[in-house]
């Protein structure tokens, strides 16, 4: 219930219940059996959803892909029907959150080669999660509690993001401190821009202390005044994992190459953000393979270089704009030198959200309403022309990750 996501949204609890789950009723034939066992009315709901309406959409939409004959996204899996309910439960990363259940990897889909699900599918699989998240025992005030303090985000307004020693106060950095939730010293830190349907991030970093930073599966929430609190409607941070030492660089500290525009959080809301788990750093963690760099090259030479270096290098490659440069760098779009491009490509590719492109920074940032940027489209018609021209090679690149 969307109550519990206000009070606690403490995402650790979904790998511990998951875990115990696995644990406690992996052979005991519950559902199969007929059996309630020591369940609560709650468990028992959320098992006959899942027989009698999750279970069913799944083998008939999903299975074929996800029953473990493709790598690492196997997660309809399991020698009974209870196996499998587990299985999706304590999958990693996260398909079924039991936080914000709408969220769910498994209803959005995101980079997805199938059919989105329809909405009676969608219905019956998120009915199931709504129930299995009233299931979940609420740990009470003295349970564990992965969220940052709410903070109302400063807007910039005019200029670029302030800096040591020439701080503009129109453009300032907002600074979320983790100290009490397990990363000492360390922060979340962003810029945050209006847009007219919601908040526009950027330069947003994990920003590790003395004892470095580890975080798993960030999401943000907002909480209007007047409303219930809402999470972060395509959870596009489920996958990302950043265990970070006290001297990581500037690009290693990115949340998801550094930019999100999250639809329906506003300027007046106040938001905060949840973790999996989150700690100092920690030694023995293996991290994540490295960000996986441009895909469809001859897509990006041929459709998006030119559109990028006629509206966009004057700033971003070359001496013109330090900053900007910084940003993204876009120097050798136009070059003969194939690997000198593929460093252009990989640079614009941090600035795509593959989870939703319309939402991507690059098509965000000089949109003709956001008077933050430097430079802006003069018409709608102009900018659609651009990202016309991008789409293309975006959603090649989109299709093609793994």
């Amino acid at each position: 219930m969307l109550e519990t996501l206000v009070r606690h949204l403490d995402m650790i609890r979904l790998t511990v219940v998951a875990a115990s789950l696995l644990v406690a009723m992996g052979c005991s034939g519950l559902i199969d059996g007929g059996s309630n066992g020591n369940l609560t009315p709650e468990e028992v709901a959320a098992r006959r959803l899942w027989t009698e309406k999750a279970l069913p959409q799944l083998q008939a939409n999903c299975v074929i892909c996800h029953n473990g004959s493709r790598a690492n996204i196997g997660f309809v899996v399991g020698d009974n029907d209870l196996a499998i309910r587990d299985a999706i439960l304590a999958y990693t990363p996260t398909v079924a959150n039991l936080d914000a259940p709408s969220s769910s990897r498994i209803l959005t889909k995101g980079i997805h080669e199938g059919p989105a699900l329809d909405a009676i599918q969608t219905s019956d699989i998120l009915e199931w999660i709504n129930a299995e998240k009233a299931a979940v025992p609420d740990p009470g005030e003295d349970g564990p509690r992965l969220e940052t303090a709410q903070i109302l985000p400063t807007i910039c307004t005019s200029g670029l993001p302030d800096s040591p020693g020439a701080p503009n106060v129109n453009c300032l950095y907002n600074n979320i401190p983790l100290d009490e939730i397990g990363a000492v010293g360390a922060k979340i830190q962003f810029i945050a821009q209006a847009l007219g349907s919601g908040l526009y991030l950027t330069n947003l970093k994990l920003v590790p202390a003395a004892g470095g930073a580890f975080i798993d599966h960030p999401l943000f929430v907002a909480y209007p005044a007047d409303a219930e609190a809402k999470a972060d409607t395509i959870d596009r941070f489920f996958s990302v994992k950043m265990n970070l030492m006290a001297t990581a660089t500037a690009e290693e500290q990115q949340i998801g190459g550094g930019t999100a525009a999250f639809v329906g959080f506003f300027s007046t809301d106040k938001i905060s953000i949840h973790f999996k788990a989150i700690s100092a750093f920690k030694p023995d963690e293996v991290g994540p393979p490295p960000a996986t760099g441009c895909l469809r090259l001859a897509e990006f030479k041929a459709n998006a270089a030119q559109p990028l270096q006629t509206n966009c290098a004057s700033c971003h490659a070359g001496g013109g704009n330090p900053n900007a440069k910084s940003a993204v760098n876009m120097d050798n779009l136009l070059s003969a030198v194939d690997d000198d491009v593929l460093l252009a490509c990989n640079q614009i590719r941090t600035r795509m959200n593959f989870q939703d492109l319309n939402l991507s920074g690059l098509y965000l940032a000089p949109a003709p309403a956001n008077n933050n940027h430097p430079f802006r489209f003069p018409s709608q018609a102009a900018h659609d022309t651009f990202k016309n021209a991008v789409q293309v090679w975006a959603l090649a690149e989109q299709t093609a990750a793994p």
